[in-house]
């Protein structure tokens, strides 16, 4: 599970979002949670609303966007956006809510068949470190394209997780500064009904709160 490191420019997306916890009934990968119900709702508009989708979208890709902050450490809450990307916000239908994704560089993990919902988000940081980077930006998201076959047909998928980084900070004596205690990460917030919070978990909240 080595991560590939890419640049990319700024990203505009449209869609639909939730703010909360997305596992407070049903677990991670459950279409009943919170994330499928953002889900379903976005992608019934698109079926329904066809002809209000800006012109300049790019409809062979779908994102899924975490973006955290204080309350996800103390709470448990964060945003899930879903969305398509578009070439810009110059059109936003009323009933979608806008997206722009700072450029940046990304580290990026593939992920296929049941390995999609593993632990691997336990992993995360201490591979990002190993590369020699760190977390940039208090945001995450996935990417799905015409290799995710769906929820349902995880064996046969492929999944895209995009982490924003930045080359780590040199440590006074010349070597590789390590992170925070509190900046390891635990991934896309796994938060389950009766879970308790990691010690030093949520590690890309931490970085909005600071």
């Amino acid at each position: 599970m080595e991560p590939v490191i890419v640049e990319k420019p700024e990203i505009y997306l449209v869609g639909m979002s939730f703010y909360g916890d997305p596992f407070d009934t049903h677990s991670d990968w459950a279409g009943e949670n919170e994330i499928g119900r953002v889900w379903t709702r976005f992608m019934r508009y698109l079926g329904e609303n066809a002809e209000k989708i800006p012109p300049s979208a790019y409809e062979e890709a779908m994102y899924e966007v975490h973006v955290y902050n204080e309350e996800t450490i103390t709470k448990g809450l964060f945003e899930v956006f879903v969305g398509l990307q578009v070439e810009n916000l110059a059109v936003v239908p009323l009933e979608l809510v806008a997206k722009s994704l700072p450029a940046t560089q990304y580290a990026v993990f593939t992920f296929e068949g049941e390995a999609i919902s593993s632990d691997w988000h336990m992993e995360i940081d201490e591979r990002i470190t190993t590369a020699g980077y760190q977390r940039s930006h208090s945001f995450s998201f996935q990417y799905y394209d015409h290799r995710f076959k769906g929820v349902d047909n995880l064996a046969e998928s492929v999944l895209d997780v995009y982490m924003p980084v930045k080359p780590l900070s040199p440590a006074p004596c010349g070597g590789i500064a390590p992170l925070p205690e509190r900046n390891r990460y635990e991934g896309l917030i796994r938060y389950k009904k009766g879970d308790t919070q990691a010690e030093g978990d949520l590690g890309i909240a931490q970085i909005a709160a600071t």
